[in-house]
């Protein structure tokens, strides 16, 4: 008897391909609901970028805007203090405290300056400018310094505490300063010119005046402990009685300097010139002198004891009553050419002076 032959019936064919044959692609409503999906992620996610980019945009306009105002508050300020300090005294009305508001208003501003604003250097400049207007040098000055008025010499006193003296050296040529008894304890002045200035019994305590130049300045008395005078230009600058302890004069030029009982103890004057300078009576003990030129230099009744001789050149110099001992450096060749009596206190050992070779 032949076999049954079973027909499915087209239903069940249906049935069995929805059944899940591995082989048929996702049915089109399923793929359109995962693109709709993507599609509203994507749409979300630019949403918030674009979003955030407005929102970044308003903080970046307010930031401009905060800046333009502090930019607007800081040139009406500078422009109030400028028209304070060109008030000038007349007849009727002395207008010094309003010039001294300027000048503080103007300092206070440097201090408030935002970063990156050119602040500062315009301060200086215009500082500078209200100096040399107000203490020209005259044609044929006289041989005693007025005393500069306050407002100058305030002026001085803000220029001192300067917020980076470093990038904005002072011009300050062509001027007579009277700053005698002036208080600019530990004032930054490196690169200043003081020319011939009087600075007698200042107050520079600590003071900042590498390079400055302070020839034939009048610092007599003037309190100078641990200033920084390397490389200042002191050439014929009055010294007499002042206190350098400590002070950094390396590299000093002190030619025909008046230095008669100055307290230089401790003082480092490696490499100066000292040349003809006045040192008779003063404190040099332990003070640094390597390589410093002393030629005619007058060291009478001089304190070196314990100084530093080394490499020195004392051709010529006075050292009649000097007090040596425990100085370095110090040998018999470096004193053949100087000037020593019974009075003057070698170091021990074999350091008298050689005789002068023949010219």
């Amino acid at each position: 008897m032949p076999p049954a032959i079973r027909v499915s019936s087209p239903s069940r064919g249906r049935e069995a391909a929805r059944a899940g044959d591995p082989a048929k692609k996702p049915d089109w409503r399923t793929t359109a609901t995962t693109v709709a999906g993507l599609v509203s992620v994507l749409l979300v996610a630019a949403g918030l970028f674009y979003t955030n980019d407005a929102n970044r945009k308003q903080q970046q306009l307010g930031l401009d805007q905060q800046k333009l105002a502090l930019q607007g508050q800081v040139a009406d300020r500078f422009t109030a203090a400028i028209d304070q300090l060109g008030q000038e005294d007349n007849k009727k009305q002395d207008k010094l405290s309003i010039r001294l508001g300027g000048l503080y208003g103007l300092q206070q501003l440097m201090n408030d300056a935002p970063a990156g604003e050119p602040v500062e250097p315009a301060v200086v400049q215009v500082l500078c400018a209200f100096v040399r207007t107000h203490a020209p040098r005259p044609a044929t000055p006289s041989k005693t310094v007025p005393p500069s008025p306050a407002d100058v010499r305030a002026s001085i006193t803000v220029h001192g505490n300067r917020p980076n003296p470093s990038q904005y050296p002072l011009d300050l040529s062509n001027t007579l300063l009277g700053l005698d008894h002036a208080d600019l304890h530990g004032a930054d002045l490196r690169g200043a010119d003081l020319n011939d200035a009087d600075l007698i019994n200042a107050n520079l305590y600590n003071a900042d005046l590498h390079g400055a130049d302070l020839h034939g300045a009048d610092l007599h008395g003037a309190d100078l402990h641990g200033a920084d005078l390397h490389g200042a230009d002191l050439n014929g600058a009055v010294l007499y009685n002042a206190g350098l302890r400590g002070a950094d004069l390396n590299g000093a030029r002190l030619i025909r300097a008046g230095l008669s009982d100055a307290d230089l103890h401790s003082a480092h004057l490696n490499d100066a010139y000292l040349r003809e300078a006045g040192l008779d009576g003063s404190d040099l003990s332990d003070a640094g002198l390597r390589g410093a030129d002393l030629n005619d230099a007058d060291l009478s009744g001089a304190d070196l004891s314990g100084a530093d001789l080394s490499g020195a050149d004392l051709n010529g110099a006075d050292l009649h009553g000097a007090g040596l001992r425990e100085a370095v450096g110090v040998t018999p060749q470096l004193l053949a050419r100087t000037q020593v009596d019974e009075r003057t206190r070698l170091p021990s050992g074999d350091a008298s002076p050689s005789p002068a070779p023949s010219r």
